[in-house]
């Protein structure tokens, strides 16, 4: 492929046309670009604009002759070094000759000139004007080349680290003061630090909405001082914390900054995780401490008199009376350590998930009473006065009597333990909506608010400053827990220490027929191997018909009058089989089929479709509603019993 030249001009000045034609015929095999100029100021206009190899310039020309055009050349930083070649006609070519050389001309052509002569001393200089331009475009290739490499490995390291690293332009306003800040790079880490997508060419408030001040004051000082900076700061707005190095670019008055920095949220929170597991591993090292010994003391407690009780026994001979005497109180003791056996037994049942809720038919208020007499001995012991509301009526529920009674009187007991003689007990009981509320509050030694939230904790005691009153710690925590499994919820208030406290318990209330009154058939826990069966009907002797027909088949049976009723209760206990009319009062029994199969629990329920409905449209919806089984009314008693039989199978081969 032949060689292009590097283009080159050559600037020729002449105020006669006709020399100007026989210049350019001269050089026209030096190809290369010819530009005219009739006068001195068309000759400098030229230079303006242009670089050229070589300027061939006529002495003696009318207005600014070629010496004065020569001075204005060499006068200026652009064309100072350009070559002139002065063209005279002269008598005294000596005398121009010399002042030509004086101006810093090159050569002086004396006319007529010879062509060969001309070519080659023009020649020369384009020659170098050439080499020069080829020099100056090798060595811009080469530098370009360089710092083309220079910034890939630039971007290659910013784009390889691992931390956010962006580079930004401070806005300010009229008067000076930092308003807002740019991305104007950055890398692709940033993403991943900060969650922000797009940033560059962005400002920080219009990708973030509210952010800190602070942030810009730092930046501001380190764009003003110069000094790169190192912090760890929060950015509230992105719910983040950074750790940041911050460092201006350029020098003093610049607002350009590099900014490298590490989203270390992650790291602060398990630091602060750590901490916080800490802190509970020591307090619940403290508590344990406390625990241990305050068993040792409760347990010596009962055993000092069980053995003072022996030698007055071995004493005592015929004494009857105080024979009878150290045995009550022997017993005493004894009742004493039992029920803290008890306790331990609870907790520990609890704990690992085996504790066992006996549920059945009951009225609160009766349980109530029951926990009151318990409980009595030790408020009157202590002289207090307990005050009773109770809610006119029977609170129906389906749960442990035992348990809730256990509930009630350790917050009884509770409460007269941690109240100062001669105080006042209040129980309430009271119906809100489908659940019983249970409050007892007393006239004690109330609680510290930051002690509120631990009182439930296991081993936790309540104190004035002074030795817990007794016992292990351990009965607001069985109280919770009890509660909580029968699907309640127990808080704890006080206006603070000396004040009083009050522990309120909410328990659900069993579900009601369609008159108000507390469903009363087939509430019993299934024995094992029976079938928990559900039946739900708006038809009352038809209900309760199939209900007796269950229990003499050997299975324990449930009665629902209406959807919202048959919901609660298969919410409160999941049963084995659900026998389901579709005609209800409130809910469709294709709406009351899909929630109960949206219920966790119910997965393996058998779901029986029980109409008078018995088209195979009919069939279809109740199967795209979860049906497992559609009987029409009336069903025979043959497939209520297969179907019972399939269902007692399937249970017991999921139990083995």
């Amino acid at each position: 492929m032949p060689h292009t030249p590097i283009p080159a001009n050559v600037l020729i000045v002449d105020d006669q046309p006709a020399n100007l034609l026989a210049l350019e015929a001269a050089l026209e095999p030096l190809a290369v670009n010819l530009v005219r100029a009739m006068s001195g100021l068309q000759a400098l206009a030229a230079l303006e604009t242009g670089d050229f190899a070589a300027v061939l310039l006529d002495v003696r020309m009318p207005g600014m002759d070629g010496f004065e055009v020569a001075r204005e050349i060499r006068s200026r930083p652009r064309t100072r070094f350009t070559p002139i070649l002065f063209v005279t006609a002269g008598d005294d070519p000596d005398e121009a000759m010399m002042a030509a050389y004086a101006l810093g001309a090159v050569d002086f052509l004396a006319k007529p000139l010879r062509t060969a002569v001309l070519q080659a001393k023009v020649g020369v200089f384009v020659e170098l004007y050439r080499s020069k331009e080829e020099l100056r475009a090798r060595e811009r290739r080469d530098f370009e080349q360089r710092l083309e490499a220079k910034e890939e490995r630039y971007r290659t390291l910013f784009e390889s680290i691992d931390e956010g690293f962006c580079v930004i332009q401070l806005l300010r306003d009229n008067d000076g003061q930092l308003r807002d800040y740019r991305f104007e790079e950055a890398n692709e880490a940033f993403v991943m630090h900060t969650g922000l997508a797009d940033p560059v060419g962005r400002s920080i408030r219009e990708v973030v909405q509210g952010e800190d001040r602070r942030w810009l004051d730092i930046y501001d000082r380190v764009a003003s001082t110069g000094e790169a900076t190192r912090f760890v700061e929060e950015s509230k707005a992105m719910n983040r914390w950074f750790d940041v190095y911050a460092a201006r670019l350029g020098g003093p008055g610049s607002d350009r900054l590099a900014v490298i920095f590490s989203d270390i949220t992650q790291r602060l929170l398990a630091e602060q995780d750590l901490r916080r597991l800490a802190d509970e591993l020591a307090q619940a090292n403290k508590r344990k401490t406390e625990f241990l010994a305050t068993l040792a003391h409760e347990l010596r407690n009962p055993l000092a008199p069980l053995s003072n009780g022996l030698h007055l026994m071995r004493m005592a001979g015929g004494k009857a009376e105080l024979v009878e005497k150290t045995r009550q109180m022997m017993e005493r003791q004894v009742q004493h350590m039992v029920h803290l056996v008890d306790d331990l037994l609870d907790v520990a049942r609890i704990s690992t998930g085996k504790v066992e809720l006996r549920r059945r038919a009951m009225d609160l208020l009766e349980v109530v009473a029951t926990a009151v007499e318990t409980s009595g001995s030790l408020i009157d012991a202590a002289g207090h006065k307990l005050q009773l509301e109770l809610a006119p009526g029977p609170l129906a529920m389906d749960a442990d009597p035992t348990r809730i009674a256990q509930v009630v009187s350790n917050l009884l007991n509770n409460a007269a333990k941690y109240t100062p003689p001669a105080g006042t007990i209040r129980l309430q009981v009271r119906r809100e909506g489908d659940e019983a509320v249970l409050s007892v509050s007393d006239t004690g030694i109330g609680i510290a608010p930051d002690s509120i939230a631990k009182v439930f904790e296991m081993f936790a005691q309540v104190s004035n400053g002074e030795r817990p009153q007794g016992g292990l710690g351990i009965g607001l925590s069985l109280v919770q827990s009890l509660v909580v499994l029968h699907g309640g919820s127990i808080a704890a208030t006080s206006p603070g220490p000396g004040l009083g406290s009050t522990f309120t318990v909410r328990l659900p209330l069993a579900p009601l027929a369609l008159d108000g009154q507390p469903a009363a058939a087939g509430t019993a826990v299934p024995a094992p191997g029976q079938l928990d069966v559900l039946v739900v009907d708006d038809n009352t002797d038809a209900a309760e018909s199939l209900g007796v027909l269950l229990e003499m088949e050997g299975h324990a049976s449930r009665i629902a009058h209406n959807g919202k009723q048959a919901l609660a209760m298969a919410q409160a206990r999941p049963p084995d089989v659900v026998f389901l009319d579709i005609g209800l009062p409130d809910v469709s029994g294709y709406d009351v089929a899909r929630s109960l199969r949206a219920m966790p629990p119910l997965t393996q329920t058998l779901l029986v479709a029980l109409t008078g409905w018995g088209t195979e449209d009919d069939r279809q919806r109740t199967r795209e509603a979860g049906f497992d089984l559609h009987l029409t009314k009336p069903a025979e008693l043959s497939a209520v019993e297969e179907l019972l039989r399939v269902a007692a199978q399937a249970k017991s081969a999921r139990s083995s």
